[in-house]
């Protein structure tokens, strides 16, 4: 077992028990609400490879085109890891994740991951604003109930740090150091631009604030914050980020499909 990673449940209804270790130890709903989590991770990773695929080489430093590289590969990484969790439940598993792996732009389930990048200063204001949305995702599944996942976000969730800390960093460029602005050929109002155009899609990717899934993995111990919760301290750390870099926080409600 990784280091750090309790064998007991830490969180909710469950806990004190031994963590379950494999899909033949679940409850029903138990085993359809975790089905559910890590399906729609694994969806997002793949998705993010596609949208980021692109810009690999665009980048105007070849840090910006090494951290672009280093994002694909984690997130395929991410993507192949939900993929194998996903088989171990078995024919329906084994399905979606097939089916998750060649998904193109356009099909893929969460809206915001459908969403071409348009420019550089696009790319980096998705890390900023989306990879922020996975890093909240991943941490509400440390110490997960499911062992195999718990374990795997001891890595997972320093890899999405990673990623939104980079595109956090080069809004704060675009909009502060005229150096690399003209390097990306870019101005302030471009990063407000792709600010605007992803906070609705990033409130809107933490999910409905009643959704029945998101109060069984709670309840589980699968994730320690629901949706609506997560979605509230996402908001905090981001407004203020997005403040201090100098750019005007968004309408949380405009734009906005799902509440």
């Amino acid at each position: 077992m990784a280091t750090g990673v309790s064998r007991r449940v830490t969180h909710g209804e469950l806990k004190g028990m031994n963590k379950i270790e494999t899909v033949e130890q679940m409850p029903e709903d138990y085993r359809g609400t975790l089905f559910k989590i890590i399906a729609a991770l694994a969806s997002t990773e793949f998705a993010s490879v596609e949208q980021h695929q692109p810009w690999i080489n665009q980048g105007p430093t070849p840090e910006d085109r090494f951290a672009q590289a280093q994002i694909c590969a984690d997130e395929a990484h991410q993507g192949f890891i939900d993929s194998r969790l996903l088989k171990q439940f078995g024919p329906e598993g084994e399905a979606t994740a097939e089916k998750l792996m060649n998904l193109k732009l356009g099909e893929h389930p969460l809206k915001a991951f459908n969403v071409p990048f348009e420019s550089w200063v696009d790319t980096c204001g998705f890390c900023f604003l989306l990879d922020h949305v996975a890093w909240y995702h991943l941490r509400a599944l440390e110490g997960c109930s499911f062992a195999p996942l718990a374990r795997e976000m001891t890595s997972m969730v320093h890899e999405e740090r990673f990623h939104a800390s980079f595109g956090a960093r080069r809004i704060k460029d675009v909009v502060q150091n005229p150096k690399y602005a003209a390097l990306c050929k870019a101005t302030p109002e471009d990063a407000q631009a792709t600010v605007d155009k992803w906070y609705p899609h990033a409130l809107d990717t933490f999910g409905a604030k009643d959704s029945k899934v998101s109060e069984l993995a709670v309840k589980y111990g699968i994730r320690k914050w629901g949706n609506e919760e997560l979605r509230g301290m996402w908001k905090t750390d981001l407004d203020a980020q997005i403040e201090k870099i100098g750019l005007k926080v968004p309408d949380a409600e405009a734009g906005r499909s799902i509440h």
